[in-house]
């Protein structure tokens, strides 16, 4: 795409992968040079990659695990943030969300950072009629953590933050992200990063009936309306973090 994603957008942008983790960045940045005190983005690639940390890279099987990748046409791109891999594709959907904040030494700025993206999520699937959504584990599924967004215990979004120092001042900056399977099947999404796990000679595998599309729940949904909304659920939450 021209030019750089828009920071103030309500709508749904359509970068490359490579793109889109770059303006997550940018977004990130921009809060720490004290340019704004919020920003947020919501983009679905147009093209795929498996995204996963850089550590990866010293894994002794990577580079044969990335050329099997590319001939599957999977390239693997690099995030700054940690887990396990990740596939990104037109069937993904990423919301990401800068704020501005103070918060003391306590780890609970951690906890209520994942809620500040989390909760105002399971409020959006509640108005579209999604009963059983709301935030925990999920064993099995790829890139685990205590703050997925679940829908009837499976997997539907995977959360994941960073905070940096504000410039010139005690203030933080925190960048949540969530990253929600929006179509294809959770088998197809699921086999990727399984592919990877056996190219590095790695046991773990991860399960498919862990995960969950937003299009089996909701398959009359026009993504392109609706993701307006969880927007603004996101950035008119209040940004209050623990002291």
């Amino acid at each position: 795409m021209a030019g750089p994603l828009d920071f103030s957008s309500m709508t749904l942008q359509h970068p490359t992968v490579e793109e889109g983790l770059v303006a997550e960045e940018a977004l990130l940045d921009m809060v720490c040079q004290g340019e704004a005190s919020l920003g947020w983005l919501a983009w679905s690639p147009r093209d795929r990659g498996l995204v996963m940390p850089r550590r990866h890279e010293r894994l002794a099987g990577f580079p044969e695990a990335r050329d099997r990748l590319v001939e599957q046409a999977w390239p693997i791109r690099f995030r700054s943030t940690g887990g396990t891999p990740v596939p990104q594709s037109p069937s993904v959907v990423n919301l990401a969300l800068a704020v501005r904040c103070h918060v003391g030494g306590s780890a609970a700025h951690l906890e209520w950072g994942y809620h500040r993206l989390g909760d105002p999520w399971c409020d959006w699937l509640a108005d579209l009629g999604v009963t059983s959504a709301d935030l925990g584990p999920v064993p099995g599924a790829y890139c685990d953590g205590r703050f997925n967004v679940r829908i009837g215990g499976r997997k539907l979004v995977g959360t994941a933050q960073r905070w940096r120092r504000v410039r010139g001042c005690r203030d933080m900056a925190l960048l949540v992200h969530g990253a929600m399977q929006v179509g294809d099947t959770p088998e197809a999404l699921v086999a990727v990063v399984n592919a990877f796990q056996d190219a590095i000679d790695d046991p773990q595998r991860f399960q498919a009936a862990s995960h969950v599309a937003l299009r089996d729940v909701l398959p009359d949904l026009d993504l392109e309306t609706a993701i307006p909304g969880l927007l603004k659920r996101l950035v008119t939450s209040k940004d209050v973090a623990p002291i």
